[in-house]
């Protein structure tokens, strides 16, 4: 005896219970998937929503996507700023695409991609840009490894320079 197909599909339904909340979540493109975000146990995935206010620190998430208000230091794997993300602070990133307003000192590893509606106020380091048409940075570019580069002043720096000037 076979059960009706409207059996099966409830049965099937319940096997996967999916929470509410995930149903009517939109799908939130990553850079580090480049595909709707799947959950995974082992990485941690942050999602700052529009209309939200989050200030502090935010360390050890493998990819971050901010749509709200986000006055922070960051340290992320990937970071995503959406049209209507405003981010204020430091953040130290792998990848980094910013299609909203980022302002403070942003430091990339791999690769900066700014897109025509992103603005960047600050100090920039970079391993690679890329920056469509209307994109825009107001502040220092600086291409390498995507940390600043440390000043480095010794005593004998500083001798050395007083005997070349004598």
């Amino acid at each position: 005896m076979t059960k009706p197909a409207s059996e099966t599909g409830a049965q099937e339904s319940a096997q996967r219970s999916i929470p509410a909340y995930e149903m009517k979540r939109p799908a939130v493109r990553t850079l580090a998937s480049g595909t709707p975000a799947q959950k995974d146990d082992r990485n941690a995935h942050l999602h700052v929503g529009r209309g939200l206010d989050l200030k502090g620190e935010i360390r050890s998430c493998e990819a971050l996507v901010i749509e709200g208000n986000v006055e922070a230091e960051i340290e992320s794997g990937s970071l995503t700023v959406g049209e209507t993300g405003i981010v204020k602070g430091q953040a130290n990133v792998n990848e980094a695409e910013i299609e909203g307003n980022f302002e403070g000192t942003l430091n990339v590893k791999g690769c900066l991609s700014i897109k025509a509606t992103g603005k960047i106020t600050g100090t920039v380091n970079y391993g690679e840009l890329k920056v469509e048409q209307g994109g825009q940075v107001v502040g220092t570019l600086d291409v390498g490894t995507g940390k600043p580069a440390a000043k480095q002043s010794s005593k004998t720096d500083d001798g050395e320079r007083k005997a070349a000037n004598a």
